[in-house]
């Protein structure tokens, strides 16, 4: 066993508690001195008549020893050791100067790891080897777990890093049919389509302004010299986009909607003009296209698309963009069940009256309420990524069906199927990201 100076440069301290060492520097016997009693080691630190200093093992003089203080730091200077504690005491005798353990797997002395037989690793306080499995001490643990027994198990503070987590609000572009059918009669209302629609809208925009980014597309284009026109886009999404759409909808009323003799119910016209656009191949959102109209497209403006075509176009992109579709009249219109299902959201919705149409707006802009959410920082091995609701353990799975993914490119944790589920549904209150220990966080 090797005899290291206690500080440096050496001191009268030093060298006493040094020389009441020294058997245990080579020597078979042992022998204390009247100056040290008692030397133990333990994992605070070096301290002597009160004073500490260091991180790594303590050496505690007993009354009656040198009433100076060292600082420094020392391994592999005990004669004894056991999990917590060992001690040398003026009735201690022993022949042998190897470390004697009750951990098992202990071998010989080492400076890190490749000192060490295959299987086993350097204990970092006591620089011996153990087994690779095994510890002497918290540090030789990796985070998250600390050294009880002489095996590394959860608990201490857990070493565990938590997340801040912020929500991403997707892209919602509203396209809403401006033809001259929107002015037809609305079941236990005295308002018209248009103005029952404008009113579904400013609910569901002002209820979701801060959780959706809205956009707003109207349709057709209302070209007089040229029918089925493509859809105009009004607003593009952008956050707290509410009082935009709803201050250029107020005041828009009968003399808005086209009436130039054209067919204007240019729905696949206006989906299609969507493809590409780039706020809607953001990458670090999900992106969906929300149309509202009273009837099926004119049968003039399917020559180069329809809807369906234009829907699966859509969501056939590198980013998909979802459309979801509504039809506002007294029956149930067949094309927009082509349209939902090329746009991947499998069924229409049919309102006939205010409050079914208010009813389906926001079941969509609930469903499209963000699953993703970005870190605070960057996890540094996504494989130690622990997530918790409500501080209810076993956690959340790694699992892309009904649990959660990490999206390494945009620092995005992403949630799936029923915790998506459950996180729409208000089912949650408080979502622990952790690093490195399997334990949410309490509070």
């Amino acid at each position: 066993m090797r005899c290291q100076a206690l500080v440096a440069p050496p001191t009268l301290v030093a060298t006493l508690l040094c020389l009441a060492l020294a058997p245990a520097c080579g020597d078979d016997s042992r022998e204390t001195t009247d100056s040290l009693t008692s030397v133990s080691i333990t994992g605070g630190g070096l301290t002597n008549s009160g004073v500490t200093a260091g991180n790594t093992s303590g050496i505690t003089s007993s009354p009656g020893s040198d009433s100076g203080a060292a600082t420094g730091s020392t391994t592999n200077t005990s004669a004894s050791t056991t999990d917590n504690a060992s001690s040398v005491s003026d009735s201690s005798d022993s022949s042998n100067s190897s470390p004697s353990t009750t951990n098992p797997g202990t071998g010989p002395e080492c400076e890190d790891d490749s000192d060490c037989p295959g299987g086993q690793q350097c204990a970092w306080l006591e620089n011996v080897c153990i087994d690779a499995d095994a510890c002497l001490s918290d540090q030789d643990c990796e985070p998250g777990t600390v050294c009880e027994d002489g095996a590394c198990v959860i608990g201490g503070d857990c070493g565990a890093q938590g997340f801040e987590l912020e929500a991403v609000p997707p892209n919602l572009m509203i396209v809403l049919d401006r033809s001259g059918s929107m002015d037809g009669d609305v079941q236990g209302s005295n308002k018209n389509r248009w103005e029952v629609a404008k009113d579904a809208i400013k609910q569901v925009t002002q209820t979701y302004d801060a959780d959706i980014r809205f956009g707003l597309v109207t349709f057709s284009g209302c070209d007089f010299f040229n029918e089925c026109s493509p859809g105009e886009i009004i607003h593009p999404p952008q956050p707290n986009n509410a009082g935009a759409i709803n201050s250029f909808l107020d005041p828009k009323g009968f003399l808005y909607l086209c009436n130039t003799g054209n067919p204007e119910t240019s729905t696949g016209n206006t989906l299609l003009e969507l493809v590409g656009y780039p706020l809607l191949q953001d990458p670090s959102r999900s992106n969906a296209v929300l149309l509202l109209t009273d009837g099926n497209e004119n049968s003039e403006c399917k020559d180069n698309t329809d809807g369906t075509m234009a829907a699966a176009a859509l969501h056939a992109q590198e980013q998909p963009v979802k459309t979801f579709a509504v039809g506002f009249s007294d029956g149930i219109i067949g094309s927009l069940a082509d349209i939902a299902t090329a746009g991947g959201t499998g069924q229409p919705y049919n309102a006939t009256n205010p409050q079914e149409l208010e009813a389906a707006m926001q079941q969509i802009a609930q469903t499209v309420a963000s699953c993703d959410f970005i870190l605070n920082d960057t996890p540094p091995d996504e494989d130690k990524v622990y997530v918790f609701f409500d501080d209810m353990e076993p956690g959340i799975p790694n699992d892309a069906d009904n649990g959660w993914t990490y999206d390494p490119d945009t620092n995005t944790l992403k949630f799936h199927g029923e915790a998506c589920d459950a996180i729409k549904n208000g089912e949650v209150a408080d979502i622990d990201v952790v690093y490195g220990c399997n334990l949410p966080i309490p509070g």
